[in-house]
């Protein structure tokens, strides 16, 4: 009989096991071929094999807790991607309420892992509320996610080349992909790295937007909603980018002043 790998035995395993059929079946049963299906199936791998790899190493590892922050963040891109497909309209809604609803409890489970210290050895899940991921509260996701069910509509009404429609279709979903992902990154540096993401594909979409009016494809007056969606949500970005900023520079100053008082305590006193 062949032998149990320590993961195997636990039950967020098992929950993932059910979360990749859930989101494999929506693979492969999609209307139509979008980016997002793309980085589904490829973060629900990422959540497996980031947990696998954390798993093989001792509570209290830097380097476990760092796996279990990018499964973690796995997840939201992962519930992001599923939001884009309810959002073009190639996933139903049942399905994407119950792979959700698994993701939550994943990542619930994979924080349980993360606080659990080295003297427990039993699973601990957190559970908040109801499976709704922190970053769908967030205006900036909402918004960016309005500019994907816009620039749908608007890809219907021109049946643009297909070349144009898969530009449109990966800066639209890139950005709600980047904002999910960023937003449960836990370090400062990693979250200005995917909002700075976010931003680059937002400003893509505005540059094609801009192109379709510049080729007469298109009306100034059509674009005009579209366009003032994507400044918005990078008004947004550049806004928490600032609040990053000074709050590394606060958590900068916090350390020097903590530094130079104890060297002066020892000068003073030694």
């Amino acid at each position: 009989m062949q032998a149990e790998l320590s993961h195997e035995r636990l039950d967020i395993y098992k929950v993932y096991l059910d979360a990749a059929s859930l989101c494999g079946d929506i693979v492969s049963c999609a209307a139509a071929p979008i980016v997002a299906l793309d980085h589904l199936d490829r973060a629900i791998e990422s959540i497996g094999v980031n947990f696998m790899h954390a798993n093989r190493l001792p509570f209290g590892s830097p380097q476990r807790a760092s796996y279990l922050d990018v499964s973690m963040a796995s997840t939201h891109e992962c519930a992001a991607s599923l939001d884009v497909c309810l959002a073009r309209g190639v996933v139903e809604s049942r399905a994407h309420t119950d792979a959700l609803g698994k993701l939550w409890r994943i990542r619930g489970m994979l924080l349980g892992l993360k606080r659990v210290g080295g003297n427990r050895l039993r699973e601990v899940s957190e559970v908040y509320g109801g499976a709704r991921f922190p970053f769908a509260e967030l205006d900036l996701y909402q918004v960016a996610l309005d500019g994907v069910r816009w620039t749908h509509e608007l890809l219907e009404e021109l049946e643009p080349k297909a070349r144009v429609e898969r530009k449109f279709d990966a800066s639209t979903t890139g950005t709600v992909l980047n904002v999910a992902e960023g937003h449960g990154r836990a370090s400062i540096a990693d979250q200005n790295r995917f909002m700075n993401m976010a931003r680059n594909h937002a400003c893509q979409t505005l540059l094609l937007l801009d192109l379709s009016v510049a080729r007469k494809e298109i009306s100034v007056s059509r674009v005009a909603e579209g366009k003032a969606m994507q400044v918005r949500v990078i008004s947004m970005l550049h806004a928490w980018g600032a609040r990053n900023e000074t709050k590394q520079e606060t958590e900068h100053k916090n350390r020097f002043t903590t530094t130079a008082t104890t060297t002066d305590y020892e000068r003073i006193y030694s």
